[in-house]
């Protein structure tokens, strides 16, 4: 499978600080009878905050939350985060009661400091604006919190040596032995048609972390980009492999494959092509970097798709590419760009969008959108595409929504189902059917910022 550069920080990583945020800003202009608490359960005392009691705690929260159409968030540093829809408030004012009593031994629960606030939990009145602005805030907070842990865990880490030849022959030699379907994952993309919303494709590709803690522990397999590009081409060929096998209830309309040029013209293409071709259509992705060094053999692929009636998209554009770039000379059917928060501001917005016309905003798919805001640009840009982490929290929502094991499930656990393909986390899931179907969706219509109508 393709990597657009060594140093690529791979598919995002969704948490649960992230889904509060989407929710947070999801319910902007529904927030009338909306109550949101956030139980300050880091603010206990070691000793009192072990995993077993948080455990009982979420058990406890799940029966109010599936009764008031809530909605529940173990944060990373052990705080829970609830929203609830109309709830009886005696009913939650019991619960935390409750939950209170949970953790009766820490001075958290009973000490008063004096300045009139609960230290054990703060409730957020989401229909009152300046509630639901500090609830928004703080949901904004503990994400860059969690973003920022993250990044000092990369830190951390030790840095492993690249992947030299002698490391290369041991990792193919042991990728052989290896069944890869439980590394595959698979990521929905969507298209937006007015206040409507289906699954475009689902793209499928490897885990890379899990590749490397399996494969080579003591050496980075992205540290050489040009030998990884010859194990790319070997795990293209696994993975269309294990693809014809996979044991879906229901296959999805279209596959999204993220494929070397050369891995087009083989054999198990063929095979993998054959036996999908009365059941999905087909779409394939090359990244830019490659489509740059080998430009030839992507006109050649290009053709050879397109004469049997396959999508081709070019991955790994950015705001830089397309404003230093001409790509449009490459003439993909979609161009898959990464969103950024820089561009929904002014002027470095409008550049970026100015950069897209080109292309048409009808072959434009805005990739790694992890908030509405995301979501909102592009709508009022024309973008009609969308794939990312929000897009994901999305579709598990509308599966909840109209699932009936949904009540053993939190938005999480089902957004990391959707997400694998086989494996324990699959077989957890109570309703595969569900998990395998495309909901239908109702999204917003394009929001105007005061700036886009002056």
């Amino acid at each position: 499978m393709n990597v657009p550069v060594p140093s690529a920080t791979g598919p995002e990583i969704v948490t649960q600080e992230s889904l509060l945020l989407g929710a947070a800003e999801r319910i902007d202009r529904i927030r009338q009878g909306r109550l949101a608490i956030h139980v300050h359960l880091s603010r206990l005392r070691p000793q009192n905050r072990q995993d077993g009691h948080i455990r009982i705690a979420l058990r406890m929260l799940e029966p109010m939350i599936n009764a008031y159409r809530g909605q529940m968030f173990l944060l990373g540093n052990s705080d829970v985060v609830f929203m609830l829809k109309d709830p009886n408030l005696t009913d939650v004012e019991n619960m935390v009661f409750k939950l209170r009593a949970l953790f009766s031994k820490d001075p958290l629960t009973f000490v008063d400091k004096g300045d009139g606030r609960d230290n054990f939990c703060t409730w957020f009145d989401l229909g009152v604006t300046s509630d639901y602005e500090a609830f928004v805030g703080m949901s904004r907070t503990v994400t860059e919190e969690a973003r920022q842990r993250s990044r000092d865990k990369a830190k951390a880490r030790v840095e492993l040596p690249p992947i030299d030849p002698t490391g290369l022959g041991e990792v193919m030699e042991a990728l052989a032995a290896i069944d890869v379907s439980g590394m595959i994952r698979r990521q929905a993309a969507i298209v937006i048609d007015g206040t409507s919303a289906e699954v475009l494709f689902q793209e499928f590709y490897i885990a890379m972390a899990e590749l490397q803690k399996a494969l080579a522990a003591d050496m980075n397999l992205l540290g050489n980009r040009w030998l990884f590009q010859h194990l790319s081409q070997t795990l293209d060929l696994r993975v269309l492999s294990a693809l014809q096998d996979m044991a879906l209830r229901k296959r999805p309309n279209m596959f999204s494959l993220n494929l070397n040029i050369a891995s087009v013209l083989s054999k198990q293409f063929d095979d993998f092509e054959k036996s999908e071709s009365t059941r999905s259509a087909l779409s394939v992705e090359f990244q830019v970097l490659d489509v740059l060094a080998d430009s030839r053999g992507y006109y050649a692929a290009r053709e050879r798709l397109r004469e049997v009636g396959h999508q081709v998209v070019l991955d790994g554009l950015n705001e830089l590419t397309l404003q230093f770039m001409d790509v449009t000379q490459f003439d993909a059917d979609l161009y898959k760009v990464t969103w950024s928060p820089e561009m929904g501001e002014g002027e470095h917005g409008d550049i970026t969008a100015a950069a897209m016309a080109p292309l048409g905003m009808e072959k434009i798919l805005l990739a790694r959108c992890d908030s509405e805001s995301a979501i909102q640009w592009g709508l009022n840009q024309g973008i009609q595409r969308f794939q990312g982490r929000y897009v994901d929290a999305m579709l598990a929502a509308y599966t909840m929504a109209g699932c009936n094991k949904s009540s053993a499930c939190t938005l999480g656990q089902c957004i990391a189902r959707h997400g694998v393909v086989a494996g324990p986390m699959r077989s957890e899931c109570g309703n595969n059917d569900m998990l395998d179907s495309s909901p239908s969706m109702r999204m917003p219509k394009p929001r105007r910022t005061p700036e886009a109508t002056a």
